[in-house]
């Protein structure tokens, strides 16, 4: 409920910034948001439309469009589904092999640029980890003969009990993983799963080996830990950049857990352009067995040059989804009574009681004019219009 309050009050706030979204691909770029850095994909998708093949590259190495099914909620919200099963987009050559099931917006040149971007995952009810790698979201340099890590990598090991963020901020882009490298460029962060929370338990910064105190990476030791069926809000800052201005910030529901500043860009190779991945990226089974299938569900996703940007969006869209649980909980008989009071702000259609995007922007118009300041929760809002 704290969290819904949080959410409630920040959004009356920010429906007064300057912002105008227009569609999945056009985010408008705030005024003070320097032109030079801007992000070079400004987009947000809550994946309400069907056209999924038409926005996003798939990374497809003979799978197809088999990984990713558009899903409906019992509360009417889609998102998307992505799976990964044993073989489907095998690279690369040896048995030592990895699969996958990811897309992307197209590949855009980041090198000196601030990019933001997040999105809401949930580990289905069902979701089994294994005890090897699932990396489930990336920020990739690319380069020709690219074998170096992502910039950002976010991945569980460990039958899901360790938490890892982290990657390459350089190196010699078409040579594999070496110690040598890895001590150079490496930048990382791991937590150990205790109980309900996640602990720091080592880190490693460019030019340094790890380390397991005094860590510099995050200002948290600790965060909750988030139950399969729950969603979990993602928010990720990068600036490519060759000099110390660059940094990598990775946000969990709201939550600091990592905090790099320094070059982030120092690599020697031929550089074709950065990628944001979604989708789930595994080691296969050394046994050659197959590990079991994986499902993931994302929602809401953006690419923003600003957090602030980023802030807004997301926020904005969590309020909405509480207010739609709350008003698909009523009876048929309250849900109309609500959409009659709000009549008197904007609402014109029918009075059949469901939700829709007239009664949301009705409902905001509603908060805005009677300018809502006290700490209340949706069931509360909604009963105030029944009654």
């Amino acid at each position: 409920m704290v969290k819904i309050f949080f959410l409630f009050r920040l959004s009356l706030i920010l429906f007064l910034l300057p912002l105008n979204v227009y569609s999945w691909e056009s985010v408008a770029i705030p005024d003070y948001v320097n032109k030079n850095s801007k992000s070079p994909w400004n987009f947000f998708d809550d994946f309400e439309s069907k056209n999924f093949f038409s926005k996003y590259i798939i990374n497809d190495k003979g799978s197809g469009r088999k990984p990713f099914k558009l899903r409906k909620e019992r509360n009417g919200n889609t998102y998307i589904e992505v799976t990964v099963k044993h073989g489907w987009n095998k690279c690369c050559g040896s048995w030592i092999n990895t699969e996958r099931a990811e897309f992307s917006p197209p590949l855009k040149n980041a090198l000196n640029k601030e990019i933001w971007y997040g999105f809401r995952l949930r580990l289905p009810n069902n979701f089994q980890h294994i005890d090897d790698r699932i990396l489930i979201s990336q920020f990739k340099n690319q380069f020709q003969s690219m074998k170096k890590s992502p910039l950002v990598g976010i991945s569980f090991y460990e039958n899901g009990n360790l938490f890892d963020i982290g990657g390459d901020t350089g190196g010699i882009a078409n040579i594999a993983y070496n110690q040598k490298e890895d001590k150079r460029h490496g930048i990382r962060i791991k937590y150990k799963k205790f109980r309900d929370e996640w602990f720091a338990y080592n880190e490693k910064k460019r030019t340094t080996d790890k380390t397991y105190q005094y860590f510099k990476l995050t200002e948290h030791k600790s965060f909750n830990s988030t139950d399969n069926g729950e969603w979990i809000n993602f928010k990720i800052g990068v600036l490519n950049s060759k000099r110390k201005n660059g940094f990598v910030k990775v946000y969990v529901d709201d939550r600091l857990v990592f905090n790099y500043e320094g070059v982030t860009f120092d690599w020697n190779g031929t550089y074709i352009g950065s990628a944001v991945r979604l989708g789930p990226y595994r080691d296969s089974d050394p046994k050659r067995k197959g590990y079991h299938p994986q499902s993931i569900h994302y929602d809401d996703f953006a690419i923003v040059s600003d957090k602030k940007t980023l802030d807004f969006l997301m926020g904005k869209k969590s309020l909405e989804n509480a207010f739609k649980r709350e008003f698909i909980s009523l009876n048929k008989n309250d849900r109309r009574k609500v959409q009659v009071s709000l009549q008197e702000f904007g609402y014109t259609s029918k009075i059949d009681g469901l939700w829709g995007n007239n009664t949301w922007n009705s409902m905001k118009k509603y908060l805005e004019e009677r300018q809502v300041k006290k700490e209340r929760d949706p069931s509360s809002l909604l009963m105030s219009l029944i009654n």
